[in-house]
């Protein structure tokens, strides 16, 4: 029976070409999808109840759509929006996702994708790489911000990829 493998690779086991992909996974993505939608589904079911109490209200801005929305009393209506809440939350997922960089982290390079666009970041311009805040941040040996952004993955394992090939980890940033 083989061993069981190690849940990272340590710098001892990595291989000349691996890479350590750093972002949202399947798993991270369709709990975005899922937590999106929900809301969604709640704001679509929950905005004729709140328009119709604040038809009342002369304060309130836009009282023409909202007396729209409080007076259509089909049972089809309540489900219109609860669909339209769910593609309005489905679209916020997905700029969120698209929004968000993916690092794939080798020993030689750091290949950014992030708004359908790709860069890459040679190792040799990395002179730091630390945290500041939730955001990830790779500095050059003048102090130019070569990437900052909040990349998905846990801390550890943000910090175990760049350690693990050789990149200069600041745990405190002067």
């Amino acid at each position: 029976m083989p061993p069981a493998s190690s849940p990272g690779p340590s710098p001892d086991h990595l291989g000349p070409g691996e890479v350590t992909r750093l972002g949202f996974d399947r798993t991270g993505k369709a709990w975005v999808v899922g937590v999106c939608a929900a809301v969604g589904l709640l704001l679509g079911l929950a905005i004729r109840p709140v328009a119709e109490s604040a038809t009342g209200l002369d304060w309130v801005p836009f009282q023409g759509p909202l007396r729209l929305i409080a007076s259509a009393d089909h049972p089809w209506v309540g489900w219109l929006l609860a669909v339209l809440g769910i593609i309005a939350g489905l679209v916020f997922a997905a700029v969120i996702i698209h929004q968000s960089p993916v690092l794939h982290v080798g020993s030689d390079q750091i290949r950014v994708d992030q708004k359908g666009q790709v860069r890459t970041i040679r190792r040799a311009q990395v002179a730091t790489v630390y945290r500041d805040g939730s955001d990830l941040v790779l500095e050059t040996e003048q102090g130019r911000t070569l990437f900052r952004g909040d990349v998905e993955g846990g801390k550890g394992a943000v910090r175990e990829a760049f350690i693990a090939r050789g990149y200069p980890w600041d745990a405190e940033p002067s």
